[in-house]
């Protein structure tokens, strides 16, 4: 927070893009094999989960920290939060069943490849839960054709990248006007800082709808709840409440929990992308307070996956998408028989 509001973020990026002209070309490349990157960076976190299944979580933090440190700090911190890779789902296009709502779900680059972590107590990537959820409220869903190559282009603007990410940027935008029609069917994206993002880039014919504004106008009140008797904690991203998201985040929250907790006096969690990899003192100092202030709760929720792991490791609770907790309370539908 700026007293004279200067937007720290964007003086951040500039300040990047001046200094990181000669690494222009290693961005355009990865840009346009931005498919084979991702599955690069899947195929290196079944490799961390891996290690981290035969070694353990102790002796795995030792090694890994012991790593960082003869490296100089240019290995990023591995933690037992880490997310392991997101299980693949096929995405085929059906043809779309007249009178059924149609929406086109636009999962981001994290969801698509970053799973829960060792040990979750749901199993099921992002992209899983939410087609589920978006389904039993009536939706047809619909995926951009080639989504594995697609991304707003946030992981470059971030490091100033500008060029490189705009060209993600406009491949997306043609992308979902083909798949939305030019603009007929409404689109779900299901990351909140790449939906702040996308509002700035995207064609205004396109109706996007972040995954919180999504949720509350159109698939809450579409689904039979039954609230869990625990208190849980939320965290409000800095994308969701640039959105102006926070209050319906709590409002999805309080219907779904007998008790929401909001931390005070902590806005920004300082993961910033992937900052709580390669400077984790940051994450560490923006959530010193946190854990003291949701001890009680029975699990943690957000919008954003990589603030959701340093929640996870700083908190000693397990931070999922909202998401998974609106599916666990609609299991149980109007009729009283368990959902799909």
């Amino acid at each position: 927070s700026c007293p004279v509001g200067i937007n720290t973020g964007e003086l951040t990026r500039q300040l990047r893009h001046e200094h990181g002209s000669g690494r222009a070309g290693t961005a355009n490349w990865l840009a346009q094999h931005y498919a084979t990157l991702t599955r690069a960076v899947s195929v290196l976190l079944k490799t961390a989960d891996l290690a981290h299944a035969l070694l353990g979580s102790r002796v795995m933090g030792r090694l890994s920290a012991g790593a960082r440190k003869l490296s100089g700090q240019r290995l990023p911190l591995w933690t037992a939060a880490m997310p392991t890779a997101a299980r693949r789902l096929p995405h085929q296009r059906d043809s779309i069943a007249a009178g059924q709502r149609a929406v086109v779900y636009l999962p981001s680059c994290a969801s698509r490849v970053l799973g829960p972590s060792r040990g979750a107590q749901d199993p099921r990537s992002l992209v899983e839960v939410t087609e589920t959820l978006l389904r039993r409220a009536g939706f047809q869903v619909i995926y951009p054709d080639a989504v594995d190559g697609l991304c707003c282009g946030l992981p470059f603007q971030s490091k100033g990248q500008f060029d490189a990410a705009d060209r993600k940027a406009a491949e997306l935008n043609k992308a979902l006007l083909r798949i939305t029609e030019q603009g007929r069917i409404p689109i779900y994206s299901d990351t909140s800082p790449c939906s702040l993002r996308l509002q700035e880039k995207l064609d205004p014919a396109l109706q996007l709808h972040d995954s919180i504004e999504f949720i509350d106008r159109y698939v809450i009140d579409a689904l039979a709840l039954t609230p869990v008797d625990e208190s849980v904690a939320l965290h409000i991203t800095c994308s969701a409440t640039r959105l102006g998201h926070a209050e319906r985040l709590k409002r999805i929250a309080s219907r779904c929990a007998r008790r929401v907790v909001v931390p005070e006096q902590i806005g920004c969690c300082g993961f910033a992308g992937d900052k709580g990899f390669s400077t984790p003192e940051l994450n560490a100092s923006a959530l010193r307070t946190l854990k003291e202030q949701v001890h009680d709760c029975s699990g943690g929720y957000s919008t954003s996956r990589s603030c959701e792991i340093g929640l996870s490791h700083h908190s000693d609770l397990e931070y999922r998408s909202i998401l998974y907790l609106l599916e666990r309370c609609s299991r149980q539908g109007k009729n009283g028989v368990e959902m799909k």
